[in-house]
């Protein structure tokens, strides 16, 4: 199985002018744990439910530019990667969101955690059968 098969919907994106109450609000609206931060195609950023927590705790205004709290240069896999090392990467990382890319470098979709967990529950489930 290849990254590409998680990704059941478009990614949700929001350009580097977004405010944290911008995010926040896309998050809700489209029940997504993350919001991919966009130049053009190209995904520059990205911010997590846990980033708007850290905002909150840390007293941050929601017209903070998403700019302030978003992580740069988010952590990429291409679409054609096989999922086991895709999951591998998050695990080393520590990331619940990794940004899946063609290789032009233009964003596809996002994988979460919970798209992998579903992936490998199904991969277990196919052997169990066997």
């Amino acid at each position: 199985m290849i990254v590409r098969d998680l990704i059941k919907r478009k990614p949700v994106t929001a350009g580097l002018n977004a405010t944290l109450s911008d995010v926040a609000k896309l998050m809700k609206e489209n029940d997504v744990g993350s919001v991919v931060i966009t130049e053009g195609n190209k995904p520059v950023g990205i911010i997590t439910e846990r980033d708007l927590v850290y905002a909150v705790a840390d007293g941050l205004s929601p017209e903070t530019p998403v700019t302030k709290v978003m992580s740069y240069d988010p952590v990429k896999v291409r679409q054609d990667e096989d999922v086991s090392s895709a999951l591998s990467l998050m695990v080393s990382r520590n990331i619940r969101h990794l940004v899946v890319v063609n290789d032009e470098g233009d964003l596809v979709g996002v994988v979460s955690s919970r798209d992998m967990l579903k992936a490998v529950g199904s991969i277990a489930l196919d052997l169990a059968i066997w």
